[in-house]
């Protein structure tokens, strides 16, 4: 199965990422199983390692460090379609940043 390539992550502090792919797809990845075990990945339990997630530019993955990674048609296969209730979360959390920084800037 050839998914496309992540283009956007968004570590959540619960340890589930949200994934843009580049077909379209917003998806949810729950890292908890992964990090819960022992081995190499139980380091992302640490969150300052966890946020640190970034989309590989040339293959669409995921990284945190040179021999972390997680490939995107395994993000893909392993994520969820994102629940609506997070996107609203997410919308509410935007409006409320965009509204503070208005009022900011306009009593600045």
């Amino acid at each position: 199965m050839k998914t496309s390539h992540i283009t956007k992550v968004i570590p959540r502090k619960d340890f589930t990422l949200i994934l843009l792919f580049q077909s379209g797809d917003l998806r949810i990845l729950d890292m908890k199983p992964c990090i819960n075990g022992e081995g190499i990945w139980a380091r992302l339990r640490d969150w300052e390692l966890f946020s640190k997630v970034q989309v590989q530019e040339d293959f669409g993955g995921l990284v945190w460090t040179d021999d972390l990674d997680y490939c995107p048609d395994s993000a893909f296969v392993d994520s969820e379609p994102l629940p609506l209730w997070i996107l609203k979360d997410l919308m509410n959390v935007y409006s409320i940043k965009k509204s503070e920084d208005k009022d900011y800037r306009a009593a600045g």
